[in-house]
Formats: C-alpha cells, sequence, structure tokens
C-alpha cells in the first residue's frame, strides 16, 4: 500500500495511464490526479484475524524512553510483515524479483525463503504478504509462484500456480496447477485455507477454494455464484463487470446477499477501475468506501490527449451503505479513505471505541490536463460519524500540489490519534474531538512511507515490455509529532503498532527488519 508523503508511484505518476489487455486484468493503473489504490484494511502491520489482540477504548500510557532493536535483519523489505505464531512473514526484493522471508519473532533467524511472483494484480495492487489458517488451525502463508506457459498461451506470459506453505517449517503444503490468476491468493472469508480467482477458458473469472489440508480444489456457483468479470474489494465485496456495467455485490460463504450497480451507491462516474478503498464494520453493519470517479465523456486513458480542467472534489466520493442490504445511508463528495489507511480502527466508533475514523477531503482547486499539474487545491482532514457522514471535526485544510497531498501524515496507530498536516508543518490531533493531542517532544511515533519492487520480465504478455515498477506497500520509520524523522523509536511508540507477538513488535525499516523488545506493561 502506497501511501499520502510516500514515494511517488511510476504506474500513478510517470506513465500515468497504463491498462492491461483486458482492461481488468488486476486493478487499472490510471492516472496520478485521481487513483486511490487498491488496499486491504488492516492497521499497521498487517495479521490474521485469529491473532489480533483486542481493541481497547482507552489509550495506552506512553513510554518516552528510548528503546533498541532487539534483533536486526538485513532485508530490502517492500512492506510491513504479517506476524503469527512466532513468525514473521515478510516480502524482499532480490535479484531474481520479490522474496517471502519467514523469520523467527524471538531471534530474527531466517527459517525459510520462497520466490514471489506479483501477478497479474501488478503493478497497481500493493504487493504484501497474506497468512491463512487450515481447518486444523495449522499457520500458512499463500502467495504465487512463476510457472511456464503452457504452449497455448494466447500470447500470456506470466502464468503462476498459487501456492501455500507451512509458516513455522517452509513445508509445502499445496502448489496449484498453472493458471492465469487474476486476483491473488486470499484468506477464505478471512478466516481459513485459500482462495483465489482465475480466468476459466471463456476469459471469465472464476473463484476458487482450495482445502489445505486435503487439497480439494473447489470452484464455481458453490464458492462464488457471481457472474461476469470480479473481483474482491473488500470484505465479502465484489466489483463485478459484466455487460459494460459495473456492480457492487456481498458475497458470502457462496450466497449472493446483494448486487448493485455501483454508479447506483456513489454516483455517475464512478468506478473502482480508478482505485477503491473500503471498510468493514461487523458491529454497525457497515460499508464505508471511497472510489474514483470520471465525470468526463471520455475514458481515464485518454486525459493526456486532451485539454480541460478536472475539479478535483468531483474525481472521488465516500459513501456509507448497509453491508446487509447495500441502501446508502451517506455520501461525501471530493473525499477518500486510501490516505487514512494505516489508521486502526480498534479506538474508534466502527470498532468499540469512541473516537471518529477520518477521511480526507478536497476544499477546492482542479487538476488541469495534459500536464496534470494541481492549481489552486486544499485538502482537510475530516473525523466523521460513520452512520451519518457528519463531519465532527475537520482539520486546518493544507495546499495540494499531488495527488499525495492530503493532509494526513501517514502513521500507524488504533484510530485515536492521527498526525495531521505536511511534514514541514503538522501536529497531534485526538481523533475523538479533532483538538491537538498532548505529546512529549520525546515522544515519537510510526511514520510510514511507500515502496516499490522491479516487475518480472516480459509483463503479462509478449509485447509487453519488462522492467516496469509495482507498487510495494510501506516501511517505517520513527517520527515526531511533526511527523519529521526522529532518532529512534520509543517504548511508546511501539504500543501503535497492532500486532506484536511473544512480547515483540516486529518493523520494516529501510534496508532491514526488526524486532524490538516490549516492555510488559505494554503488551
Amino acid at each position: 500500500m502506497d501511501v499520502p508523503g510516500g514515494t511517488m508511484i511510476q504506474s500513478r505518476s510517470g506513465r500515468f495511464f497504463e491498462r492491461l489487455k483486458p482492461a481488468r486484468f488486476g486493478a487499472a493503473a490510471v492516472g496520478a490526479a485521481i487513483l486511490l489504490s487498491a488496499c486491504t484494511i488492516i492497521p499497521l502491520p498487517g495479521v490474521p484475524a485469529a491473532t489480533t489482540p483486542p481493541p481497547s477504548t482507552s489509550p495506552v500510557e506512553r513510554s518516552t524512553e528510548i528503546t533498541t532493536a532487539a534483533w536486526e535483519v538485513p532485508l530490502d523489505a517492500i512492506g510491513q510483515p504479517v506476524v503469527a505464531d512466532g513468525v514473521a512473514l515478510v516480502y524482499a526484493r532480490a535479484a531474481g524479483g520479490v522474496e517471502a522471508h519467514a523469520l523467527s519473532v524471538a531471534t530474527g533467524k531466517e527459517l525459510w525463503k520462497q520466490p514471489v511472483h506479483p501477478g497479474l494484480d501488478a503493478p497497481s495492487v500493493p504487493l504484501e504478504p497474506v497468512v491463512t489458517r487450515t481447518a486444523a488451525g495449522k499457520s500458512a502463508a499463500i502467495f504465487l509462484q512463476a510457472t511456464a506457459p503452457p504452449p497455448n498461451n494466447s500470447g500470456y506470459e506470466w502464468w503462476t500456480a498459487p501456492v501455500a506453505f507451512d509458516l513455522r517449517t517452509g513445508h509445502e503444503l499445496y502448489r496449484g496447477r498453472a493458471e492465469l490468476v487474476s486476483t491473488r491468493p486470499f484468506a477464505c472469508d478471512e478466516l481459513q485455507d485459500m482462495c483465489f480467482i482465475a480466468f476459466d477458458e471463456m476469459s471469465g473469472t472464476v473463484e476458487h477454494w482450495v482445502d489445505l489440508e486435503t487439497g480439494d480444489d473447489l470452484s464455481g456457483p458453490e464458492v462464488n455464484p457471481l457472474k461476469g468479470d470480479f473481483r474482491p474489494v473488500g470484505k465479502e465485496l465484489y466489483s463485478v463487470q459484466a455487460g459494460g456495467v459495473e456492480t457492487l455485490a456481498h458475497v458470502s460463504y457462496g450466497e449472493v446477499l446483494w448486487e448493485v450497480e455501483t454508479e447506483s451507491i456513489f454516483g455517475k462516474g464512478a468506478t473502482t477501475d480508478m482505485g477503491w478503498h473500503f471498510i468493514h464494520s461487523e458491529k454497525l453493519d457497515l460499508y464505508i468506501g471511497s472510489v474514483g470517479i470520471n465525470p468526463t465523456n471520455f475514458a481515464p486513458q485518454e486525459f493526456t490527449e486532451q485539454t480541460f480542467s478536472l475539479d478535483l472534489r468531483e474525481t472521488t466520493k465516500t459513501v456509507g451503505f448497509r453491508a446487509s442490504s447495500g441502501r446508502v445511508l451517506w455520501a461525501a463528495d471530493g473525499s477518500q479513505l486510501e490516505c487514512a489507511k494505516t489508521v486502526g480502527t480498534a479506538s474508534s466508533k466502527l470498532e468499540d471505541g469512541d473516537a471518529f475514523p477520518v477521511r480526507c477531503e478536497y476544499v477546492d482547486g482542479s487538476v488541469e490536463f495534459p500536464a496534470g499539474k494541481y492549481v489552486g487545491g486544499h485538502s482537510k482532514v475530516v473525523g466523521y460519524d460513520p452512520i451519518t457522514g457528519e463531519a465532527a471535526w475537520e482539520s486546518k485544510p493544507v495546499e495540494v500540489h499531488s495527488w499525495d497531498t492530503t493532509g494526513l501524515i501517514p502513521s500507524a496507530g488504533h484510530g485515536d490519534f492521527v498526525i495531521a498536516g505536511t511534514y514541514y508543518s503538522s501536529a497531534l490531533l485526538d481523533a475523538r474531538t479533532g483538538k491537538p493531542s498532548g505529546a512529549s517532544f520525546d515522544d515519537a511515533f510510526v511514520c510510514t512511507k511507500a515502496t516499490t519492487y522491479t516487475l518480472p520480465p516480459n509483463g503479462p504478455f509478449k509485447d509487453q515490455p519488462g522492467g516496469d515498477i509495482g507498487t510495494g506497500s510501506l516501511v517505517a520509520f520513527p517520527c515526531l509529532k511533526s511527523g519529521s524523522p526522529s532518532a529512534a523509536y520509543t517504548y511508546g511508540a511501539l504500543t501503535d503498532v497492532s500486532t506484536p507477538d511473544q512480547d515483540m513488535a516486529v518493523l520494516s525499516l529501510e534496508g532491514k527488519v526488526a524486532g524490538y523488545k516490549l516492555l510488559k506493561e505494554s503488551v
């Protein structure tokens, strides 16, 4: 996942508009001006649901005592680890592409490693580790690996096989056949086993459910009865393309609960092909999502061929709607959730806390094409009521010079605070009130910035050159409440990390992965 304030990503800015053939191979990489990247809704770093610690409604007392790493491993990580059962799984750049490394949480010792192929979701969907559980409760790492294209490959080069490895031992649990996998493996219903979506002989998409204990591969309507070209965009939420129309569908345990046109929820011109980000609250029976909007009469890949001005408030919208029915409750023009993806929800009204979730919102401004130049734009951070969408508080707007200027500094937390502003002028805000929150100048926080990796050669097609840049995820660095870098982490900063394991916090930094021993009172 790339974030505001991080490295500019080539798939968003350098190339502006690039689409794979056909257009729905993964997320279309569209203009830097309007793209919201696809993203999981997991606080930094990610963790299987079975090992997520329970949320706390009261803020943890922060220690300003400086901590040093108990261990460090030199790795060129492209994102944060997923931690489970005493193992940290992290993706890192390697000479041949990307590798999965399994490290001992206690010692940092490498337990095993395997090559990873980003698949057809590349280059615009963040490449992040995924851990699931078998029916017997065994943790497994699931991803794609490269396979040789079959003789009749129809010109496609990126054939891959879904694989699963025992997280602790690295023992291979499952290896699928070579397929055109359209969506990387994920935990079925966010619980167990391995699901993935692949193209069938008719170029339609089919979801597979692999029982990792038996190796049985179920597919078709029994697993997912949706028709057309579909992909997951949130918990049990799918985007479906059929007959030139996009719909959103809620599918649970093989049953379609509802299916509604995307434009009927988000308005004319709305499409997940221009980016998406969805949050689910089981407590509130609620989805909150933002997607890109194309208010013009021409396709996004044609934007750089036109001379026109695009109002920034018309490029994105956030909507709250019932998870059980799809009924729209509220809408906020010009706003998006992508900026807040590292802000957790444990302390928010979406779960058991009393803090307001946040979104970023354009106040004014435009982007001028064909140059893609931002003019007169301002953006603010809004704390909002998740049921009504109404603003509970707003930050001071900041000037917008590019897509990554949102007014929210990417930092880990449980949702009780945010760092608003820019790196040269920001403040720590209490997410309950929007007011400046007290913090010592000795305190530190976990800020993050975006990463990239080099795609495998040849592209998905023989006629597509290799060497392009794919979207990685996030690496962390210690920061002050201003968002500027700090000399070191404090024990207080490590309480913001949502995935401690064995009294340790594991973080990916630039050039290394490090484990920090936590204070007993913060565990």
